[in-house]
């Protein structure tokens, strides 16, 4: 039986310049370098301008044209590619439904009736018909199955359906954790409204002695420019942000649990945080990692100002009882444990 991964990864020197997701890449190359599949093709948004180079591994498709039609022609001819090539495998899982490869999904099952599988690690979900998100929410409805990073999702499927939130590799993990004396706030990731950019802006601004570093997609409130204890790093290439993340304490999650998006979704970079021996702060209190170490808040201004003082006055011995999670990552996320998903799911008809 042969698998393919349709996914949408960069080499990693790419991910600033355009403006990529590191967590997705992340997740998808751990699967990748872990031999979950015998074949990769990514299939990259049309916004992406990017001249693939010769990889063992990964087929990139690109959409890379002079103009809005040409980069249109080169999707169409793309999609009508990757149809043609995967619909020689046996089961194809797709990491995540966009608009870059929604169309090769439907082909595949339409047309071919091929086995298809989606690992969904996010999702806006919409009520609204003629809108493209309905049009995705769909697709994923007739999938043969799916593993969710999220226990929380909109679908579900009882008869072919895993929870994993994330997958960690057993060499990252850090068995000598030690909290700095000095505290540092870290919020990394995509600054906006659904990850709770404005949240910590606005708290943070109110908590002078708290020191918080901003990493991340996305443009700067200069509202906030003012503040002292608020520093800005920019998207920062990969290797400057883990200089960044090791030189931090506590790492934020501040989502807002009533947005539907966040229902739909597990922050892979959750785990990331704790295979460091990091102290992580969320908003939302997750059934996917039960019975981790990690400090909890209300998402409103107060409960956070009240945590994060709380916070600055805990002894770092009790501090570091929050930022050991080794265990609970390898009994629950290991590359060997995304192995099993796959067959089971693949194996059932």
């Amino acid at each position: 039986m042969s698998r393919l991964f349709i996914c949408s990864v960069v080499p990693n020197e790419y991910i600033v310049k355009l403006k990529a997701s590191q967590a997705a890449n992340n997740f998808c190359y751990r699967l990748i370098n872990g031999n979950c599949f015998d074949k990769i093709y990514s299939v990259l948004p049309i916004s992406y301008n990017f001249v693939p180079y010769k990889d063992d591994k990964i087929t990139y498709f690109t959409n890379k044209g002079t103009n809005v039609l040409s980069k249109l022609f080169k999707f169409v001819i793309n999609t009508i590619n990757v149809v043609k090539k995967a619909k020689t495998y046996d089961d194809i899982w797709f990491y995540n439904i966009n608009n870059s490869n929604a169309f090769v999904f439907l082909f595949l099952k339409i047309f071919y009736r091929k086995r298809l599988f989606v690992i969904m690690a996010d999702y806006t979900p919409s009520n609204n018909i003629f809108s493209f998100q309905y049009f995705i929410g769909r697709l994923i409805n007739i999938a043969d199955g799916i593993i969710s990073l999220s226990s929380r999702s909109c679908f579900k499927f009882k008869r072919n359906q895993k929870i994993l939130p994330g997958i960690i590799d057993d060499k990252m993990l850090d068995d000598n954790v030690n909290p700095n004396n000095k505290i540092i706030f870290l919020f990394s990731g995509t600054l906006s409204k659904i990850t709770g950019f404005e949240m910590a802006l606005k708290t943070f601004s109110k908590i002078p002695q708290a020191q918080l570093y901003i990493s991340g997609n996305g443009s700067f409130v200069d509202d906030y420019a003012c503040f002292k204890n608020i520093h800005f790093m920019g998207n920062l290439e990969y290797d400057k942000y883990l200089e960044l993340l090791n030189s931090s304490t506590v790492c934020l999650n501040f989502r807002d649990p009533k947005l539907a998006e966040n229902n739909n979704n597990f922050p892979s970079k959750i785990l990331d945080y704790f295979s460091r021996g990091k102290i992580v702060l969320s908003t939302i209190m997750y059934p996917e990692i039960d019975g981790a170490n990690y400090l909890y808040c209300s998402f409103n201004e107060t409960s956070i100002i009240n945590m994060v003082n709380e916070i600055l006055k805990m002894p770092i011995p009790e501090l570091k009882k929050y930022s050991y999670n080794n265990e609970f990552l390898k009994n629950n996320f290991s590359l060997d444990a995304w192995k099993k998903a796959f067959k089971a799911i693949e194996m059932y008809r």
